[in-house]
């Protein structure tokens, strides 16, 4: 007879319902349920978002029914087939979602299916409502594994101070778009979406794209929709398990991921941060998600939910895998290069070493002096833009010399270990208009001309005051509250992270090359807004009184654990061939 432990469930063997749990204040909350035909109470796994977890298939829920468990799907308030009346899509929905994710939290305890044992997954925005539901502290919540979000001002819709256009896309779909959650649950007979849909039972009071542009700066209303916040976040007492990749297309959700673990969990006892390369869609449940986030995500989901005695609390709290590939293009049968495990973050163990940006191009570790460090660089603002992340046919589209400037390292006697968030300290001015937008690229590039994407920045100059408080050796925090604009032939200093740390090997042989350009307005993930202020010519300083630098996060003594991957390998980092070396720039002084 087949068990809730079998390791392979067939869909014959589960019974699924499709149906509407109601709320104490009466709102009707679209979900569907998976689990085993054999009598038995079990454990249970919730996924709650604003797309289509009130349909999710079996297929998806299988790994969770294989492990024993039962999985319960919900939509949030307003959103799929749920009833609910929010101000806006997606944001306000997480303020109200949390009390009804709460209750849902209970009702499933209630079932006579249940064990009384719930635990919440879920990437992107899956991930953001498990915290404003544990902040509820519904009691039969045990364990919480959330992934890839990105929330708030500067991690999702406004990074570096910018409105990516393809983030008002992307705002408008979900809102005003159809639903293939929709259209699943009605071509299986649900009834009454259709008469949800459309009703005063389902109601978005104002567009959030509208919402979203009346608030360019950081100002209370974005403190009031964001979970990455010490308020939020000291109400949640569960075992959180919090999953990210460095390479997430949407406003740098690791870095978000980080903050929220390292600065606003200090509290929460059982924790546990999880961090690759990889995109958005590396962590699951779902067919895109790496077969190593399931591993990791179960073993939390075990040792909380169900009780097992696996030795999850007696880890180290950081787990960071480097390099993970693809086999046969295979997510589930994705394998790391290599695995280190980390006490705090960022590790003590990491030095900040200063590199300076030099006038013939150069990172070098010696400070500016004399001629050909001194002086300037100059750039035709804003000509030029390297669309990455992205995929590797938008990669080999390279920026336009004279509206870039690129820099490089001498090709390294030895391996150099890279973890945690570079810090970029640009002195810039601009002859016109009065403002700029800057765009950073790193890059690895080997001796044979192979160029690796690594990570982006982005901030308008506009916005380049620092939240000092907030800023710590990981992360340069802006405040985002004041536009601050620019004086043509005046130099400032931006200081700089960006999107999110990362780990990266620089091989023996190897180089770091930094591009600083503009963004660019075709709609890109993160990296394609309008640029701010005028057509100029933009200067980049590198002298004694003005050095321009680039702080770099190295493990000393540390060497890559595996051979290097190809160049087409690795997730989120884009590749292509340079024939050589271009400095960039325009040829004047």
């Amino acid at each position: 007879m087949r068990t809730a432990e079998a390791a392979d469930f067939n869909e014959a063997d589960v019974i699924r319902d499709i149906a509407y749990v109601s709320m104490k204040d009466g709102t009707r909350l679209a979900y569907i349920s998976h689990r085993p035909k054999k009598s038995g109470r079990y454990p249970t796994v919730f996924l709650y978002d604003p797309y289509a977890a009130n349909s999710t298939p079996f297929e998806v829920a299988k790994e969770f029914i294989d492990a024993g468990y039962a999985f319960v799907g919900a939509n949030l308030p307003g959103t799929g087939c749920s009833e609910g009346v929010i101000d806006v899509w997606h944001e306000q929905q997480m303020i109200k979602g949390g009390p009804y994710g709460a209750e849902l939290i209970e009702w499933i305890a209630s079932q006579p299916w249940s064990d009384g044992n719930i635990g919440m997954v879920g990437n992107s925005s899956a991930g953001m409502p498990q915290f404003w539901v544990a902040a509820e502290r519904p009691p039969h919540l045990r364990a919480i594994v959330a992934s890839g979000f990105g929330d708030g001002y500067e991690f999702q819709f406004y990074p570096g101070g910018m409105l990516p256009l393809a983030e008002g896309e992307w705002q408008i779909r979900n809102q005003f778009g159809r639903n293939a959650g929709v259209e699943w649950r009605t071509e299986r007979g649900d009834t009454e979406c259709t008469k949800i849909r459309g009703s005063h039972r389902q109601v978005v009071k104002n567009s959030l794209f509208d919402a979203v542009r009346k608030h360019p700066l950081k100002d209370q209303w974005w403190n009031s929709q964001t979970l990455v916040s010490k308020d939020l976040m000291g109400r949640v007492t569960v075992p959180s398990m919090i999953i990210g990749a460095w390479q997430e297309q949407y406003g740098g959700a690791a870095m978000a991921n980080v903050r929220v673990f390292t600065h606003f969990m200090q509290h929460v006892e059982n924790k546990k941060l999880v961090l690759m390369n990889g995109d958005h869609g590396s962590f699951g449940p779902g067919p895109r998600g790496y077969g190593i986030v399931d591993k990791e995500r179960m073993k939390f989901l075990d040792r909380w939910v169900k009780g097992v005695k696996n030795g999850v609390e007696n880890e180290p709290p950081v787990t960071v895998y480097w390099e993970i590939q693809q086999p046969e293009g295979s997510p589930k049968k994705a394998v790391e290069g290599w695995v280190t495990c980390h006490n705090t973050w960022p590790d003590p163990k990491v030095e900040r070493r200063t590199y300076y940006l030099t006038g013939d191009a150069k990172i070098s570790p010696e400070k500016p002096g004399a001629s050909p460090n001194e002086g300037s660089r100059a750039y035709l603002y804003p000509a030029g833009a390297e669309l990455a992340p992205g995929t590797n046919q938008q990669f080999q589209l390279r920026p336009h010399p004279s509206g870039v400037l690129n820099y490089r390292t001498a090709p390294d006697t030895s391996d150099m270990v890279l973890l945690g968030n570079p810090e970029v300290a640009l002195y810039l001015s601009i002859d016109n208009g009065d403002d700029a937008d800057v765009q950073l690229t790193l890059k690895d590039v080997g001796p044979d001309g192979t160029v690796l994407f690594l990570q982006s920045g982005l901030l308008r100059a506009s916005l380049r005051a620092i939240d000092e408080d907030r800023t710590y050796v990981d992360e340069v925090v802006h405040s985002f509250r004041k536009s601050e604009k620019l004086v043509p032939g005046e130099v400032y200093q931006l200081r700089m992270s960006l999107i999110s740390p990362i780990a990266h090997v620089v091989r023996q042989g190897h180089s770091l090359e930094l591009t600083i350009g503009a963004t660019n307005p075709i709609p890109h993930i993160t990296l394609g807004s309008m640029p701010a202020g005028a057509q100029s010519i933009n200067r980049i300083y590198h002298s004694e009184k003005y050095p321009s630098t680039i702080l770099l996060p190295i493990v000393p003594g540390a060497v890559a654990q595996a051979p290097a991957p190809a160049c087409d390998a690795l997730r989120g980092q884009p590749s292509r061939k340079d024939d050589e070396f271009v400095p960039g720039g325009l040829p004047i002084q």
